[in-house]
Order: structure tokens, then C-alpha cells, then sequence
């Protein structure tokens, strides 16, 4: 998906919640999904503020009472270093799911503080150049918390919390409506 395609990206802003909780909606309930089980894969970490977007999407999820299975938060957090050695054993305990991923990532400047959700996997770490397998075999939802164009090891240590703290509650209260009317 090209990210100036305004269908599937989202201000952080909760009038635009129900529009991007419709979309989330509209691909969890298509007809290839439709009886499957699914989870909730919230990668990053809890030691840099700009990685902690998934963890803390997790907790919230978690804290809700979500039914379904939701990887990846604040006190488990799933990032590069256990994520590949996590998947194998996700895919022996839940053979039929597909996953919705969840992940912060960089962006152009005009789209920072957006919310993206695309039909297709997400490649976590690809902003550090590391090499970890692609999650989210049902969508990714992605919020960018920094600009491309920068250094990732300088940035993400320095993002705001504030905008962090906003996308996660966004991305959670769009999954959970999401969810409810399924």
C-alpha cells in the first residue's frame, strides 16, 4: 500500500475511530477470515519510548479483556530478540490462527502521528535494518511515531510518550470495537 492512500490511514484522533474500527471490521469479517481463530501480535519494547507502541497496545488490549490471544506488552513484550524464536512455537499452539501485527514505525513527516492499516504483513525492525521474518498474516496496523528520513537509533529513544500513549490508545480502542462487532 502506498502510505498517501487515505483509505487506510487514520489521524490519532478518536473522531476518525470509528472509520478506521469500520475498516479493521470490514477485514476481519472478509470471507477468507470470516471462521478463522485469530491473535494479536504487539511488537516492540518497553526500553525505548519509540518502540514501546506495540507493548503498550498489548497491555490495553489485555486490560480490556480481550478473548483472543494478545502477544507483546509492557510486562512481555515481544521484540527482536525473543520474536523469532517466539513464532515457531505461536504457529505449534495455534496452527489454524492468522495474526493481526501491531508495530510502531517511521514515516514521512505529514503522516506523523497517523495510524496505517494494511491488508498485508509487517516487517518489524526493517527502520533498524534488522532482519526479522514478517508478522500479521491477516493485517498490520502501524503508527507513525518518527520521521524516515532521520536516524532511527537517535529518534526513537527521544519520541514523545505523549504521542506513543496516543496512538496506543487509539490502535487499542479501534481493535476492541473491532472485535465487539464481530
Amino acid at each position: 500500500m502506498n502510505i498517501t492512500d487515505k483509505r487506510n490511514v487514520f489521524s490519532a484522533e478518536m473522531s476518525d475511530r470509528a472509520r478506521a474500527a469500520a475498516l479493521l471490521t470490514g477485514y476481519l469479517t472478509m470471507d477468507s477470515y470470516k471462521n478463522e481463530d485469530w491473535g494479536i501480535l504487539c511488537i516492540g519494547t518497553d526500553r525505548i519510548t519509540g518502540d514501546c507502541l506495540g507493548p503498550m497496545v498489548g497491555s490495553r488490549l489485555k486490560s480490556r479483556g480481550i478473548k483472543l490471544p494478545v502477544y507483546g506488552t509492557l510486562e512481555h513484550p515481544l521484540h527482536a530478540d525473543n520474536l523469532p524464536s517466539l513464532l515457531p512455537a505461536l504457529k505449534k499452539c495455534y496452527p489454524s490462527h492468522h495474526f493481526l501485527a501491531v508495530d510502531a514505525a517511521l514515516g514521512p513527516r505529514q503522516h506523523l502521528g497517523e495510524v496505517m492499516i494494511k491488508p498485508s504483513p509487517l516487517q518489524p525492525g526493517r527502520g533498524l535494518k534488522k532482519s526479522i521474518p514478517s508478522v500479521g498474516d491477516i493485517l498490520s496496523i502501524t503508527g507513525i511515531i518518527g520521521e524516515d528520513d532521520s536516524i532511527p537509533e537517535l529518534i526513537l529513544p527521544y519520541t514523545r510518550l505523549y504521542l506513543v500513549d496516543k496512538l496506543a490508545e487509539f490502535i487499542s480502542r479501534c481493535i476492541a470495537e473491532s472485535i465487539s462487532a464481530i
